[in-house]
């Protein structure tokens, strides 16, 4: 009798629903757009699995919501059906009250036919979705339109071909995704594209253009490879990848944004490409384990931008003219320092108001390592804010070999003043040979450069302090 009893609770609980007379598959055949729910009938609450042949349009889709929040639907075939413009409706699958009030729809696989061309904007938002088909016909991703799918597991999950844009939001917080590939035709990854998509594997196809706002944050990617095609990179994009060990950098770039790497704090290497002239706030902030160089013709490093990294030593090119304050705070394995400008580049406070009174090197940054500049300017660097922090500070024209000296001139033959809301370089005579200018905004900016034989005069735009380099001198301009 026990055995007896046993057997009938087993077929209970694990045999198929439809064994006790209760529907879970039902094969749905519609004529026309908006006929699915009549043709679900009464059954519309038992189903977990449904196929449907014929069209459907965006009324169909909230049919199919409808049967997965009220009722059992966990499997959508759509394999059969035409579906209006070969468009998966903006919101196809979200019932926003339940999605905004904490809730996931329990949707955990769908079958999409092979001829969708455009996936609508937030299509598959907030599901349990574990799998889908992404058709080979597909042209268009809108935004959103994954977001949120933290059990979507399809890897590799494989972007087609034509396919130009991986839109803002799009992947964000799947975290079961581990391998996606990225079409040849892809332009551009827009903002928080991949934003806490806990990605192992991606690659960066030669042709893509840019990449946005925090579009790789919190990744487990463990190298970035960017084409030369890339010519745009937000604020953040690779930020907080804890994972993240190499970057390998467009060489066409001329900055690099905010934050870009900060929190990697595995990242070793990053080659700066030689173009860079500005390294804004925080770029790489927190890369405790990072040791690179810093580029020829840098002009401005912005606060923060290598606080805490492992450099051990500095090469400040000839062309630095701004520093902003807690730019190298915390260099605890710093050994050395080379100048390589006869004038000390400009030093700031931290613009935050962070620490008053420290200029870009302070806290645990050793301030009795060498500082090498360049002979007749020792005195300059000893007195100047910001480097009066360090105390062995040496005048050489001993550089390390592949350190090229700049060609020193008389910084006392120029003349830099305002005058009527215009900025006025003053030559006493025309040289034979040109000098290079630059004009700077207090936040780095960099409003004009170039070479000059004569005086010049320049509007400026408005009044304001202008950080202006002729040569090897640098004045501070008050308009």
């Amino acid at each position: 009798m026990r055995n007896i009893t046993l057997l009938l609770l087993s077929l209970i609980f694990f045999c198929p629903p439809k064994i006790w007379g209760q529907v879970s598959f039902f094969d749905a055949r519609v004529s026309e757009y908006g006929q699915l729910e009549q043709t679900l009938g009464d059954k519309w609450n038992t189903i977990d699995s449904l196929v449907v042949h014929g069209p459907i349009h965006e009324a169909d889709f909230k049919t199919i919501v409808r049967c997965a929040r009220d009722g059992k639907l966990r499997i959508v075939n759509l394999q059969f059906s035409q579906v209006e413009n070969n468009k998966i409706p903006d919101s196809g699958f979200v019932d926003w009250d339940w999605y905004t009030s904490g809730h996931y729809l329990d949707i955990r696989r769908i079958i999409l036919p092979d001829n969708i061309t455009e996936f609508g904007f937030c299509a598959f938002l907030g599901l349990t979705l574990r799998t889908i088909n992404i058709p080979s016909s597909l042209k268009k991703i809108g935004e959103s339109c994954f977001e949120d799918n933290k059990w979507l597991e399809v890897n590799p999950l494989i972007i087609p071909e034509g396919i130009t844009e991986i839109p803002a939001r799009c992947f964000q917080w799947c975290d079961s995704l581990k391998k996606i590939v990225l079409p040849p035709s892809l332009k551009t990854i827009d903002q928080l594209a991949f934003y806490y998509t806990k990605v192992k594997e991606m690659n960066f196809p030669e042709g893509l253009d840019s990449i946005g706002f925090s579009a790789i944050y919190a990744t487990e990617l463990i190298e970035i490879v960017l084409p030369n095609t890339v010519k745009k990179i937000g604020n953040a994009a690779f930020s907080d990848n804890k994972r993240l060990k190499r970057v390998v950098l467009p060489e066409g770039l001329s900055e690099i944004p905010k934050r870009l790497c900060s929190l990697c704090s595995d990242l070793e290497e990053v080659e700066i490409p030689k173009f860079v002239t500005k390294i804004d706030r925080n770029a790489f902030q927190w890369c405790y384990k990072l040791k690179t160089e810093l580029p020829p013709n840098l002009i401005w490093i912005g606060c923060d931008a290598f606080s805490y990294c492992a450099l051990d030593s500095i090469v400040f090119p000839a062309t630095v003219e701004y520093i902003e304050g807690g730019a190298f705070e915390d260099l605890t394995s710093l050994q050395k320092i080379y100048s390589l400008s006869a004038m000390p580049p400009i030093c700031t406070e931290h613009p935050m108001g962070i620490n008053p009174g420290e200029g870009p090197f302070h806290s645990f940054t050793p301030n009795d390592i060498p500082v090498y500049v360049p002979i007749g300017s020792g005195e300059k660097y000893r007195q100047a804010f910001g480097w009066n922090y360090f105390t062995n500070i040496i005048e050489t024209d001993n550089f390390p070999t592949g350190i090229v000296m700049p060609k020193m001139g008389n910084s006392e033959q120029y003349k830099v003043y305002g005058k009527d809301g215009k900025l006025v370089i003053e030559l006493p005579e025309r040289l034979a040979s040109p000098v290079r200018y630059s004009v700077c905004s207090i936040a780095g900016a960099t409003l004009a450069q170039g070479y000059l034989t004569a005086s010049h005069t320049l509007q400026m735009p408005s009044k304001g302090i202008y950080i202006v380099r002729v040569g090897n001198t640098a004045h501070k301009i008050f308009l």
